[in-house]
């Protein structure tokens, strides 16, 4: 089952540009996380004068970036790499 076709549609229907606000209400995050890994240099992000704003394009190419994807297992007893 597929949990990020959700959360991508409604990333899809956002503008270009967002504010930590949508990036919150779609990712699900705390506020005060998004702002901390933006002063950070952990989320891609421009700033206006004192706005921070983040290319939605860029935000979903980083979440690809960091996205998990299980190994597959064949058959019990599968060696670990």
């Amino acid at each position: 089952m597929d949990h990020s076709a959700p959360m991508l549609a409604s990333f899809e229907a956002l503008p270009d540009m967002l504010t930590a606000k949508d990036l919150e209400a779609v990712l699900q995050i705390d506020r005060k996380t998004i702002d901390t890994n933006d002063q950070r240099g952990l989320i891609p992000y421009m700033r206006i004068a004192s706005n921070v704003r983040f290319y939605k394009q860029q935000v979903m190419r980083w979440l690809e970036e960091r996205s998990f994807q299980p190994r597959l297992v064949h058959g019990k007893g599968a060696k670990r790499q």
